[in-house]
């Protein structure tokens, strides 16, 4: 029998092809490509159960940063260096609603309770100076440059970058990353103190909830993060975050 078919199947997937082609080209321009495996290494036995994926990694990274900062709100690029920090990341379990961080950081929710309650200060990574030109004069790339220096472990650079930008922040986002700071070194109880001078905000219920949960205290845990739930968009990766931790 003779085949009458056409030959639209080859046109469509060049077409799709191209297509993908063209988005990855995008997401590289853009800073949000992923390493192939080729060219980092792999250790044994280093690789976590599940990957982060870059897109909505830096999505939910600047999410509580372009409508917080004072000004414009601008189309932010990731810097460079931001895939190679994904890979290197180690698994974290209590981390805060600030700028530059982001829920994929959490990669074994089964995990969480037992960490939640043990873990104290984060691990030290590699440092990333390309961050220093790459936020030069821009608030509100230095705002998620601090974040992704306390993800990195550069704590005084961290603080640097905070009092650099804070005349052009509100009070209330400069006591919402001071509170970070503090989480991220450890201080769980000062970071509280820091987050309680906050308002009715959704991070500040996230992270007054999320210190009650690492200070035992599980009812007042329940009822910040359940407000914080109700306030965060559902598209975002904190909302989904906030309610694993009223499940821990």
């Amino acid at each position: 029998m003779k085949n009458s078919s056409k030959p639209l199947v080859n046109k469509a997937l060049g077409e799709l092809f191209s297509s993908h082609l063209k988005q990855q080209i995008n997401l590289f321009e853009q800073g949000l490509g992923a390493p192939s495996y080729s060219e980092t290494a792999i250790p044994h036995g280093t690789l976590s159960d599940v990957g982060i994926d870059p897109v909505s990694a830096w999505k939910d990274a600047v999410f509580p940063t372009l409508n917080k900062a004072k000004g414009a709100i601008t189309n932010i690029s990731a810097p460079p260096g931001w895939q190679s920090l994904l890979f290197s990341l180690p698994a974290l379990f209590a981390i805060p609603f600030a700028s530059g961080h982001f829920p994929q950081a959490i990669r074994n929710p089964i995990e969480l309770p037992k960490f939640i309650q043990e873990e104290a200060g984060w691990q030290t990574l590699l440092p990333l100076p390309e961050l220093e030109g790459w936020s030069k004069g821009n608030v509100q790339k230095q705002l998620i440059s601090l974040g992704i220096c306390r993800l990195a472990g550069r704590h005084d650079q961290a603080s640097t970058l905070l009092n650099l930008a804070k005349d052009h922040l509100s009070s209330d986002i400069i006591q919402n990353e001071l509170g970070a700071n503090f989480w991220a070194m450890g201080d769980h109880d000062q970071a509280l103190q820091a987050w309680e001078k906050l308002g009715e905000q959704s991070f500040a219920f996230f992270n007054r909830g999320l210190a009650h949960l690492k200070l035992g205290r599980e009812k007042s845990a329940f009822e910040q993060l359940q407000k914080a739930s109700e306030l965060i968009p559902t598209s975002s990766g904190w909302h989904h975050l906030a309610m694993l931790y009223q499940n821990s």
